[in-house]
C-alpha cells in the first residue's frame, strides 16, 4: 500500500483508499442519541396505563402489528374502541415524549 503509484514517487496507493464507514465520533453520537431516544420512549411508555401500553405496543411497536379483530376480542371490547385507545394513547405518548425532549 506504501508503493508509489508512479515510478516518479507522486503519491501512494493507499492515498486512493477511502473509507467510507463512520468515523468514531459520529458513530458515538449516533449511538448516544439512539439511547436517549430509548430511554424517553421507555419514560413515555409508562406513563400509560396497562391496557394502553399492551395495544400501542401491539399496533405500533411490532413487527408485524396485531389486528384490531384480536385485540378486540382479547379484551372484549369493539375494534372501534380499541382505535380509540390507541389513538389516545399515542397522543399521550407523543405528549410525554414531547416534554420530556424539552
Amino acid at each position: 500500500l506504501n508503493a508509489p503509484v508512479r515510478i516518479d514517487g507522486e503519491g501512494e496507493w493507499q492515498d486512493w483508499l477511502v473509507d467510507d464507514s463512520e468515523d468514531q465520533e459520529t458513530e458515538l453520537a449516533e449511538r448516544q442519541e439512539l439511547g436517549r431516544r430509548r430511554n424517553m420512549l421507555t419514560s413515555a411508555l409508562e406513563s400509560l396505563n396497562d391496557r394502553e401500553r399492551h395495544i400501542l405496543t401491539q399496533r405500533r411497536l411490532q413487527e408485524n402489528p396485531v389486528t384490531l379483530e384480536d385485540l378486540s376480542q382479547q379484551y372484549g371490547i369493539s375494534r372501534e374502541r380499541v382505535r380509540q385507545i390507541e389513538v389516545r394513547a399515542f397522543e399521550k405518548l407523543q405528549k410525554s415524549i414531547k416534554t420530556a425532549g424539552e
